[in-house]
């Protein structure tokens, strides 16, 4: 259960640095997702080849460490775009007079 909330306060954070930058948020929501059970999964299989296939502890502790992982990449993805600029109203390169 902490699990899920922790993940539903990431993905709303990716929100609204997105956001900030002008950027649809959604694609970056699911990345972070994709990326946190991904990492997960990863760490888990990590763990099972540590341990020999015994389980345990290890094996968990290495699943949440991937899904750190996973999120800390979704988010320096999410934190190195760059900004979209928005038009400037009325802006005429000409000076009026």
């Amino acid at each position: 259960m902490l699990e899920i909330l922790l993940l539903i306060f990431l993905t709303r954070k990716i929100g609204e640095i997105c956001r900030e930058k002008g950027r649809k948020a959604t694609g970056y929501k699911i990345l972070t997702v994709v990326m946190w059970f991904g990492g997960e999964i990863a760490g888990a299989i990590t763990g099972v080849f540590v341990t020999g296939g015994e389980g345990g502890v290890l094996v968990y502790v290495l699943a949440l460490f991937g899904a750190a992982v996973g999120a800390a990449i979704s988010f320096a993805i999410a934190n190195s775009l760059t900004p979209i600029q928005q038009p400037i109203e009325n802006y005429s390169p000409i000076p009026r007079q």
